[in-house]
């Protein structure tokens, strides 16, 4: 049996503590950027993240000053709005100021063995599909409701023996009525699958309402 997900939508922001919050308010409104990045707990400085550029790039730690929600685990992955504290273009360890850390949907990729039409998969507006070493990334706008939904990325298990793996963006709401489009996040592992030596293709599959013509996206290794 599938395991659901339910985790709070990225519009939500998460409290952050900060010993300067009149410098940050101002600098998150003139100076600042977003990415979905690993959180990996609390120093005796305050929060680190790991951000990994689009493909195979190298990871970059980021230290911050600021402590995170507690709801957020170690090794999930959010949506992180910052600037750079430092000037070290380039360097593999940098120190962030962090203007907002939000939950996003994070998992890693599961498998059925269910046929892909029998899954629940309601539409999305895609705005945007990425991979980030082991991670597929989604930017997408989903109907609105009260209550927790769920999505995660599923393998068809037919395919797990082939070089192109099918995958599908699994949206279930539950039997509620979704309202109006809001912004969501996603982050789905798929190391464990990326790291097979036949594996040559991850395809994923989407029911999305912004490119119905298109439909599926692949990530070749």
């Amino acid at each position: 049996m599938m395991k659901q997900v339910s985790i709070l939508l990225a519009a939500v922001l998460i409290a952050l503590t900060s010993c300067n919050k009149q410098e940050d308010i101002d600098r998150a409104y003139t100076d600042y950027r977003y990415d979905i990045v690993t959180y990996l707990g609390q120093n005796e400085r305050g929060a680190m993240f790991e951000y990994l550029g689009h493909g195979d790039s190298a990871s970059v730690m980021l230290q911050s000053s600021v402590a995170v929600d507690k709801e957020i685990k170690t090794h999930q992955r959010v949506l992180l709005r910052y600037d750079f504290a430092d000037k070290s273009t380039g360097s593999a360890n940098r120190n962030i100021d962090v203007f907002g850390c939000n939950a996003i949907f994070s998992d890693s990729l599961r498998m059925t063995p269910a046929s892909p039409d029998s899954l629940p998969r309601h539409e999305i507006k895609l705005r945007s599909l990425w991979r980030t070493g082991e991670f597929i990334n989604l930017h997408c706008q989903v109907e609105y409701t009260d209550k927790a939904r769920t999505m995660m990325l599923v393998a068809d298990g037919a395919t797990l023996a082939n070089d192109t793996v099918d995958c599908y963006l699994v949206h279930d709401l539950r039997g509620e009525t979704g309202t109006f489009w809001r912004d969501c996040y996603a982050s789905f592992k798929v190391g464990a699958l990326w790291k097979r030596d036949t594996f040559k293709c991850l395809r994923v599959f989407l029911n999305d309402k912004t490119y119905p013509e298109i439909g599926q996206y692949d990530f070749n290794k």
